[in-house]
């Protein structure tokens, strides 16, 4: 190939390093073809242009192979970046451009999630037309990238930008058993996260053995239920459960504020803000049954 002088060479179309990057994952031209609807004579051309474009050749081109050049291989180092960064720019628009049929994203904790499926019909007619989604993860999603739209939380946010925080009520967590004296106990994960949960259990064993270390509330719960041992689990959930009794009372820091979490941009969605209402309304009301007070 002829070189032609650096100040004819230009800029690379974005397009063509996009068909020049399938021929590599693909390993030939009619791959390519097929993987983008185009045909093989147009991802041929795209190719060349490219090469055109840049000055060099990208492949070795044998009877039936395509083998990268040297020169090849540093133009897929330095475009294979350019495919995510196109697709999180997309994503960083998406952001900030009204949808007002996108789902109402709520993340929150397990314990947490629970409680809301059992009010999901209400909370599904406060966001229609809009869908509801549930994210039940401990990890903090980014509210300002738009990984979520409402979190609640069940501590206080600190200098977040553009982040709105109200406490909505509080959480309380107690140890459960079908036995009244247990004799053995379920401790939660090792996870960090549960520490302090962990080290209270350990606490209250006072020596008797942890038979199982179970992160998941739900299966901890079955697990008691089984009759395994005493666990460690959210008020509202043992109290409802009639196998169970509460051998411990929540007191002190087994008592959580949950807090309700959004970003600015999140109140514009009229959908948002009616879920917002209807979460609210919803820990108000049950406060007796979140929080483990027996009432009668």
């Amino acid at each position: 190939m002829a070189h032609p002088p650096l100040s004819a060479l230009s800029a690379p179309s974005w397009d063509d390093l996009q068909i020049f990057l399938a021929v590599v994952a693909h390993g030939s031209l009619n791959g390519a073809a097929k993987a983008l609807g185009q045909s093989q004579p147009t991802v041929a051309r795209r190719v060349k242009a490219l090469e055109a474009a840049l000055g060099v050749e990208l492949f070795r081109r044998g009877p039936n192979s395509l083998e990268l050049t040297e020169a090849g291989k540093a133009v897929r180092r330095a475009a294979s970046p350019m495919g995510p960064a196109a697709a999180a720019a997309a994503q960083a628009a998406a952001v900030h451009r009204p949808d007002p049929d996108a789902p109402v994203r709520i993340t929150t904790t397990t314990s947490v999630a629970l409680f809301l499926a059992l009010h999901a019909g209400r909370l599904a007619q406060a966001a229609h037309p809009s869908e509801i989604a549930y994210l039940t993860t401990r990890r903090q999603l980014d509210l300002a990238n738009g990984e979520a739209d409402i979190a609640l939380r069940t501590y206080q946010l600190v200098g977040a930008d553009h982040l709105v925080a109200r406490r909505v009520g509080a959480i309380a967590f107690a140890v459960y058993s079908r036995d009244p004296e247990p004799t053995a106990f379920i401790g939660p994960s090792e996870d960090p996260a549960l520490s302090r949960q962990a080290a209270y259990v350990q606490r209250i064993a006072e020596g008797r053995p942890i038979v199982a270390r179970i992160g998941d509330t739900p299966i901890r719960h079955h697990a008691a239920r089984s009759g395994l041992g005493a666990a460690f689990l959210p008020c509202w959930l043992g109290d409802s459960d009639p196998d169970l009794v509460r051998i411990t009372e929540p007191e002190g820091d087994l008592v959580e504020d949950v807090f309700l979490v959004m970003h600015e941009r999140a109140r514009r969605r009229p959908a948002v803000k009616r879920v917002v209402g209807a979460l609210a309304e919803l820990f108000k009301r049950e406060r007796a049954v979140l929080t483990g007070i027996r009432t009668g």
